[in-house]
């Protein structure tokens, strides 16, 4: 896959909180950029064939009344947790 430059612009406020978070993951502020939008991207493209599968998988299940499901307090209390 190829690669394209681009000229963008930020303010100094968010050109700060990104040097933050760059720091925080010991990359560097343009490493740290580059990585947030590749991620930011990826989140926003075609799920994989696997994840595909699994919920094909699920709806299947689903449809044949044999998905079992917990309601999300009884996931919380499993794990010590409180809604």
């Amino acid at each position: 896959m190829g690669k394209t430059k681009k000229l963008i612009e930020l303010d100094d406020k968010a050109i700060k909180i990104l040097e933050q978070q760059a720091k925080l993951q010991k990359r560097s502020l343009k490493n740290y950029i580059e990585f947030t939008l590749e991620d930011t991207a990826a989140r926003f493209s075609e799920p994989s064939d696997a994840y595909k599968a699994m919920m094909d998988d699920m709806i299947k299940r689903h449809d044949e009344g044999t998905l079992e499901t917990f309601p999300v307090s009884e996931v919380l209390k499993q794990y010590g947790r409180k809604l």
